[in-house]
């Protein structure tokens, strides 16, 4: 995958916190803030998927009723 860049403009503590995080798992900082991003959004899809399906669950059946009118 291609590889875009951004700019970030961080508070030094911050950024030597993610420059000491990156450093203990011997990565590059982008790819350290990457993989936060990464998470995180992977984290607001799961809780997405999981509210979808217990509206599924509690619905469906009416669902299936307005799409057969």
């Amino acid at each position: 995958m291609a590889k875009t860049q951004v700019n970030l403009r961080l508070d030094e503590d911050a950024a030597e916190m993610a420059r000491q995080a990156a450093d203990t798992r011997h990565m590059p900082v982008n790819e350290y803030v990457e993989g936060l991003i990464r998470a995180d959004n992977e984290q607001l899809r799961e809780s997405f998927l999981a509210g979808a399906q217990e509206v599924l669950d509690g619905y469906g059946d009416l669902i299936d009723e307005i799409e057969a009118a």
